[in-house]
């Protein structure tokens, strides 16, 4: 059975983004396997507390998650 295993940063995502992560992994294993596969897919949302996250060195906080991603999705509508 596939398990997927996503780490993040404790309160980067809401409720409903947990959710849509779950659905989108889900379906991508959909994609490569088969439908077979779907109820046999596992996906386990991490969340490591604020001060125990660092990514190149920097310490994560969700207030810097949510500029980066802010960030990304102006580029992405500049495209």
């Amino acid at each position: 059975m596939p398990l997927i295993q996503f780490d993040t940063v404790e309160g980067a995502l809401d409720k409903e983004t947990k959710k849509a992560l779950a659905d989108a992994l889900t379906a991508c294993v959909v994609d490569v396997i088969g439908e077979k596969m779907k109820d046999h897919t596992w996906v386990i949302i991490n969340e490591t507390p604020e001060g125990n996250f660092f990514v190149g060195g920097h310490k994560l906080s969700p207030k810097i998650y949510h500029t980066i991603m802010q960030e990304r999705q102006l580029l992405e509508n500049q495209s």
